[in-house]
């Protein structure tokens, strides 16, 4: 989760200890704001970052360093860019297939085979938010998704992505709206659950280097309706977010998310307040994140 540093008086332990003296704010109370927020962390850890004599190595360890630039009302990137580069890149686990069924993880190989879709061993998912909107007829519409992403070693210059279907279809989502990118290559698999695109980026980046793109996802006429919406990552993520909005007209007589990882899958009602619920984990993955929906009657 760390990693020791010889500098004990370095940039980013030397901002940290200012804005927390500036603030008033004690490193218990700073703990728990985090824990409130998702962000476990140890006053041990928080005490080495202080001091400098440890840095934030790892995707939950840069996630509490952007739980602390929030709670210390920081900019964003005001602490984390001052991270040496070498440790912001740290190591990144080998990418694995996030579907339980095995016919799923079969399909996804063979569709990113189809598609010739470069590896991604090298490619961190930093941030990934997914906002869901729900028509009237109680069915996803429009889904919008916000990717950032950087590249641990080599040079990367595109990003699969698969979707599964709520039952067989013959029909495809559709990808438009590309922003930092653009569509290149698409795939329908023969056994018409799973399909595939890949986006090519507008500019490929190289070591250390992060990009940030964002597609909107719509479903035409023949695609099975889908009351439900997830998100999937093939290995731990800093920030992960499915928010879901409900028609006025369609609200939702039962609501619940669930989580999927190779070790368990559990699931919990959730309320549905003011037309809208989300999910956020931060350190996440490989796994799945979901919300579904239903209409009772």
């Amino acid at each position: 989760m760390t990693e020791r540093i010889d500098d004990q008086g370095g940039a980013f332990a030397a901002a940290l200890r200012a804005a927390i003296s500036e603030r008033g704010m004690t490193l218990a109370r700073l703990r728990s704001q985090l824990i409130d927020d998702g962000n476990p962390v140890s006053m041990a850890t928080l005490s080495y970052w202080r001091s400098g004599d440890r840095q934030p190595e790892g995707a939950q360890s840069l996630s509490v360093v952007d739980g602390i630039e929030d709670r210390l009302g920081l900019d964003r990137g005001h602490l984390g860019a001052l991270l040496r580069a070498p440790t912001r890149l740290g190591t990144v686990a080998p990418p694995r297939l996030p579907f339980d069924e095995e016919r799923e993880r079969r399909e996804t190989e063979e569709t990113l085979h189809a598609l010739r879709a470069a590896p991604q061993d090298a490619l961190r998912d930093l941030s990934t938010h997914v906002t869901v909107f729900v028509g009237a007829s109680g069915a996803v519409e429009t889904v919008i998704t916000r990717c950032l992403v950087q590249s641990t070693k080599g040079r990367i210059s595109e990003v699969p992505l698969i979707d599964v279907a709520p039952i067989e279809t013959d029909v495809m989502s559709v990808i438009s709206d590309v922003v930092g990118g653009r569509v290149d290559r698409e795939y329908l698999h023969p056994g018409r659950l799973l399909s595939g695109v890949v986006i090519a980026l507008d500019e490929p980046i190289a070591a250390g280097a992060t990009t940030l793109f964002e597609f909107t996802e719509t479903f035409p006429a023949g695609y099975p309706p889908r009351q439900s919406a997830w998100h999937a990552t093939s290995r731990p993520a800093r920030e992960s977010l499915v928010w879901v909005h409900f028609h006025p007209d369609a609200p939702p007589s039962w609501c619940e998310e669930y989580i999927e990882t190779d070790e368990k899958y559990s699931s919990s009602m959730r309320p549905v307040r003011n037309g809208a619920v989300h999910l956020v984990r931060h350190g996440f993955g490989p796994g799945v994140l979901g919300i579904r929906w239903g209409y009772d009657g």
